[in-house]
């Protein structure tokens, strides 16, 4: 339907945001995901870095809420090298920062035309931000999908497209584009509804991050296991689950086993 673009003139109106319907909690578990070769990085440096984002202008660095939504463009690309393959890294919420800005979809892959088959090219990026809070993470969830455990699995809920009238544009580009990562969808696109988080500092892992899904030879390997990293994991209370990686394989290949491995966290610890 259109390229979802920046504003170059005129001001935002941020309609989403007049849809909010909060419910009242504001704990949320955050997910960033990595290659295993950045994540490496991570661990050692103890802090996910801010980074220069070229669609802001400035350096952020991004995470999704409780959905591990990310993917590279080379994601469905076979590989035998460990350090392409995703790594998961879970948040809690309550020690962090307030965010740098919020969107409904993953900006970058809106940017990159993602998105096009369902955009209005007369709605501009700008206008689907939503409030810098984590109330408004749950006000757009409530709205849009009813509970969190049908925004984990992309369910908008029922009639909502319809209960809205024509003019509202902006809301109903946006549950099109959400739309795309539903289960029924030709390819379904989980970036598309998955609520983006970002912030303008670096997060240190220590305190923040508690949880880790990785591949399993990233840790253990009959040859030897990584005991450098095993320490470092230990040392900042951090616990983790592994999926089964093999080479010559490429990285979409590990998603639905990664999402499972994820809901089952959430669900464990009472966010879904």
């Amino acid at each position: 339907m259109g390229k979802i673009k920046r504003r170059t003139s005129g001001d935002p109106t941020f309609p989403l945001q007049e849809k909010s319907v909060p419910d009242g909690r504001t704990d949320f578990v955050l997910a960033h995901v990595t290659p295993v070769g950045r994540a490496r990085e991570i661990i050692r440096s103890g802090k996910i870095e801010t980074r220069h984002c070229d669609i802001f202008g400035r350096s952020l660095n991004y995470f999704f809420a409780l959905r591990p939504a990310y993917r590279r463009k080379d994601s469905g690309e076979q590989s035998d090298q460990l350090d392409r393959f995703p790594f998961v890294f879970l948040l809690s919420s309550n020690h962090l920062p307030p965010p740098h800005q919020i969107y409904p979809f993953d900006t970058g892959g809106a940017i990159d035309g993602a998105f096009d088959e369902k955009a209005n090219e007369y709605v501009f990026l700008e206008d689907y931000r939503l409030g810098p809070t984590y109330e408004a993470i749950s006000g757009h969830i409530q709205w849009a999908f009813g509970s969190r455990e049908n925004y984990y699995d992309g369910t908008l809920q029922l009639g909502l497209e319809n209960s809205l009238p024509f003019h509202e544009t902006a809301a109903l580009s946006y549950l099109n584009i959400a739309g795309l990562a539903t289960i029924g969808s030709n390819k379904p696109d989980y970036r598309a509804s998955a609520l983006e988080v970002s912030f303008d500092r670096h997060i240190p892992i220590t305190g923040n991050v508690n949880f880790i899904i990785l591949p399993r030879q990233f840790l253990e390997d009959p040859r030897g296991d990584n005991d450098q990293m095993i320490r470092s994991l230990k040392d900042a209370n951090i616990a983790w689950d592994f999926y089964e990686w093999e080479p010559n394989r490429a990285p979409d290949e590990f998603r639905r086993e990664i999402n499972s491995l994820v809901k089952a966290r959430l669900i464990a610890i009472g966010q879904l």
